[in-house]
């Protein structure tokens, strides 16, 4: 594979124990009909003989070798600082990629510049005709979400249009946005790091386009699993740090009666699914992370250039 002189595009992909994937994620990049990238692999202290694989069969790969798994918003940051180009495209290790993704991921940005990231189209690996993301979406309540996700592709999401967010599967970032607003928070580890960042974008007037004829097939959660009690632990931790970080105060009274609602509706589902204890766990942890959240909270709000009303308009009210 070769690969013009100059980088315009620094693709970061994290691994963690991906060798049932990763070479199929690679493989797909390495089609690709646009010049000027750089592949940057971010291994989470794989043990899976992944690593190896990368470092063998992909030799055009630069390879971050980290001692252990510390997390999809760490390798992401590791990556994205060492990246080299204008933008950087963030990419899951269980994703296929279309020949013409990133040209067209390119272009797109070249046309919005008033935007500092665009999202993919993002289908579902064994269901291509089913969509997996179509940009990120967020709720009032203080949850992410991927827009369109399950429906089946009847031709509505083919224009190019702006989105709350981009969904970090398979997103691209102007370095020079990322320069301003800050990386992921590594608290995180995983999920809803990227529903955070999308936050502290819209707080400082980046925008955010979804480009249709950016074409990605991706597996989803396959590192992690569906509603294992890990996925549940994260995720419903993750949207607490959300929330205590980026609403105002008059955000967060005005929707209070829906941040309770979908908080308490959460402890009957998961105890029935009995994972409650999981639940209760990811609480916990959030009290005990309250002041250093909250230092970090006094530092996002400070920077805010747009008022509550701007981001009202592009979240979910229910």
């Amino acid at each position: 594979m070769e690969q013009s002189a100059e980088i315009k595009i620094s693709i970061v992909v994290p691994n963690w124990n991906g060798i049932k994937f990763i070479g199929m994620c690679l493989d797909s990049i390495a089609l690709s009909d646009f010049e000027g990238y750089e592949v940057i692999v971010v291994d989470n202290g794989s043990s899976d003989g992944s690593r190896e694989l990368v470092a063998e069969k992909y030799p055009w790969v630069r390879h971050i070798l980290l001692p252990e798994n510390m997390g999809f918003a760490k390798a992401c940051n590791d990556g994205i600082k060492a990246a080299r180009g204008e933008y950087v495209v963030l990419l899951n290790n269980d994703i296929e990629v279309e020949a013409d993704w990133l040209r067209e991921l390119h272009e797109g940005m070249e046309r919005h510049p008033e935007c500092g990231m665009g999202t993919s189209c993002m289908m579902f690996l064994d269901e291509r005709d089913v969509f997996y993301n179509t940009g990120d979406l967020f709720h009032a309540w203080s949850s992410g979400g991927g827009r369109g996700q399950g429906e089946k592709d009847v031709g509505q999401y083919e224009n190019e249009e702006y989105v709350f967010g981009a969904c970090a599967g398979a997103g691209v970032y102007r370095k020079s946005m990322l320069d301003v607003i800050g990386l992921f928070d590594e608290d995180f580890f995983i999920f809803a790091e990227d529903v955070d960042l999308n936050m502290r974008a819209q707080a400082q007037s980046y925008k955010t386009v979804y480009l249709p004829r950016a074409k990605v097939y991706h597996i989803g959660t396959a590192t992690v699993g569906l509603y294992s009690d890990r996925y549940v632990y994260l995720c419903k931790r993750n949207d607490v740090y959300v929330l205590i970080r980026n609403f105002s105060l008059k955000m967060f009274f005005k929707y209070l009666r829906s941040i309770l609602r979908h908080q308490f509706q959460d402890v009957p589902y998961f105890t029935y699914r009995g994972q409650g204890v999981v639940l209760l766990r990811s609480k916990l942890t959030v009290l005990k992370m309250l002041i250093p959240m909250f230092l970090r909270r006094f530092k996002i709000q400070s920077l805010r250039t747009v008022p509550d009303s701007e981001i009202e308009k592009i979240i979910i009210k229910d």
